[in-house]
């Protein structure tokens, strides 16, 4: 019965040391897996930053050019547009002009029709 008693406390013995290794290498474990993770959230840090920065001087270049673009753009427009107010404005006054000029000639043809009608009904009333 002591040899019994031997054999399970050397078990015991044996499979608390397994015990205590399997703990170690948990441990290990953990700890290794942590340091992987804490380094791979470092690196992620600074490539999300360096994108971070990328992004927003891509972004500041983009909207410097386009409104450079617009504003270039509207500059054009603006031309064009003086351009042809000033040609719509002209082009009325011509427009006016003549048809002042064609009134004008209008009334002073109906002025000589008029007259010439008067003295004809006049001949013809009076004779004379």
């Amino acid at each position: 019965m002591p040899a019994l008693m031997e054999k399970f406390r050397q078990e015991r013995l044996s499979i608390a040391e397994e015990v205590a290794e399997l703990g170690k290498q948990t441990q290990a474990f953990l700890s290794d897996a942590k340091a992987k993770r804490q380094q791979q959230a470092e690196e992620q840090a600074v490539f999300l930053s360096q994108f971070h920065q990328k992004l927003q001087q891509e972004n500041r270049v983009f909207l410097t050019a386009t409104n450079k673009q617009r504003l270039a753009q509207a500059k054009k427009q603006a031309i064009f547009l003086r351009q042809c107010h000033r040609r719509l404005q002209q082009e009325n006054r011509l427009f006016l002009t003549a048809t002042n000029k064609e009134r004008l000639a209008q009334a002073k043809q109906q002025k000589q029709d008029l007259r010439q009608f008067r003295q004809e009904l006049s001949i013809y009333i009076f004779g004379k």
